[in-house]
Order: structure tokens, then sequence, then C-alpha cells
């Protein structure tokens, strides 16, 4: 009996040090694994939509923007003409110069758009929208900025990329839209409308 309980007492031993060998071999080998992500699908697009705008364009902004400083200069509120000429301003150089090329992809990590990454557990949920010949990836985040991204994708590789972000994101068929978004597309249209 006294042989039974010392070879008991010494597989108690001997598995414990099993034990201890186990996780030492587990805490250097996680140590020495590095994480690998892959790219699962890159391209280029413009960094925004963008459309030459004709000089009848140029003629209605600048008759719009004269009218509503006017109409402030006649009112005395003369605090909210430098805003008005910083949109005009902004509205300008959007018209006139062409947006840079940007590097975009899918990995296994999250999406990388304009050198910024995004990793999934940051991301809510993508649609896409198309606007003046353009098709948009819009992706909403958990972040306070920003709070979507809006990422130019090429017509060809729309399904690829639904597929791809399906694994990782909820899909939704109609675009999530808020009174701001609605507002403006239609002062958008309104505005086309106009200088068309």
């Amino acid at each position: 009996m006294a042989e039974k309980e010392r070879s008991v007492t010494e597989l108690k031993d001997e598995l414990s040090k099993l034990q201890a060998e186990i996780g030492r071999l587990e805490k250097n080998g996680s140590a020495d694994k590095k994480i690998v992500v892959k790219t699962l699908f890159r391209w280029q697009a413009f960094s925004r939509p963008y459309t030459k705008r004709s000089p009848k364009w140029f003629i209605y902004t600048f008759l719009l923007v004269t009218t509503i400083i006017l109409v402030l200069l006649f009112i005395r509120e003369f605090f909210i003409i430098i805003p008005v000429l910083a949109l005009a301003f902004v509205a300008y150089i959007l018209a006139t110069i062409p947006p840079e090329i940007t590097e975009n992809e899918i990995t296994t990590q999250g999406i990388n758009s304009s050198k910024l990454s995004y990793i999934w557990e940051e991301l809510d949920d993508f649609w896409f929208t198309e606007k003046n010949g353009f098709i948009i990836l819009h992706v909403d985040t958990y972040l306070n900025w920003p709070r979507r991204l809006i990422i130019l994708i090429n017509k060809d590789d729309r399904e690829k990329i639904k597929n791809l972000l399906v694994r990782y994101l909820p899909y939704r068929e109609l675009p999530k839209t808020n009174w701001l978004d609605t507002a403006a597309e239609r002062l958008s249209q309104g505005f086309h409308k106009l200088t068309s």
C-alpha cells in the first residue's frame, strides 16, 4: 500500500511538472506568434465624387452668394457674411480642384482607406448608393469621428466588395438616412436643376 501511495505521489508530482511545462510552452508559443493581416481586396478610387462644373454653375453660385450677402448686409447681420463667404470658397475649391486618388483595401483586420485603418470592432454596418455616376460605399462606425466612412468604389467591384464585407458586417439593402441627409440631397437636387 505504501508503494502504491508513493507511486500516486510521484505521478502527481510528474503531472504538475508536465502542466507547468505545458503552461510555459504555451506562454512562449503565443509570444512568438505574430498576427498575420491578409489583404482580401485592394482598389484605387477618387477620394470624393467629382463632377466638372460648367461656367453656368459658377455664375449661378456667384449670383446666389452675392444675393445672400446683400440680404445679410441689408438686415445688418455682418457676422454671418464670413461663414457664407467661407462656404462659397469651399464650394469653389471643390468644384475646381480634382480629387486625389486614394488606396483602399479590405483586410482580415478591417478596412484601410486614405492611409487610415479601421478594425471590424469599430465598424457597424454598410450599404451602397450611387451619385453622379459614382458608386459609394457607406460604412457607419462606432467612433466619435468619423461617424461614417464614405469610400468610392469601381462599378465592377461592387459585388466582390459586398461579398467580402458581408462576412464581417451587416448589409443594408436600403440606405440609412437621417433628416440632414435628406435635406442635403434635396438641396443638391434643387441646385442641380437650377444650374442645368
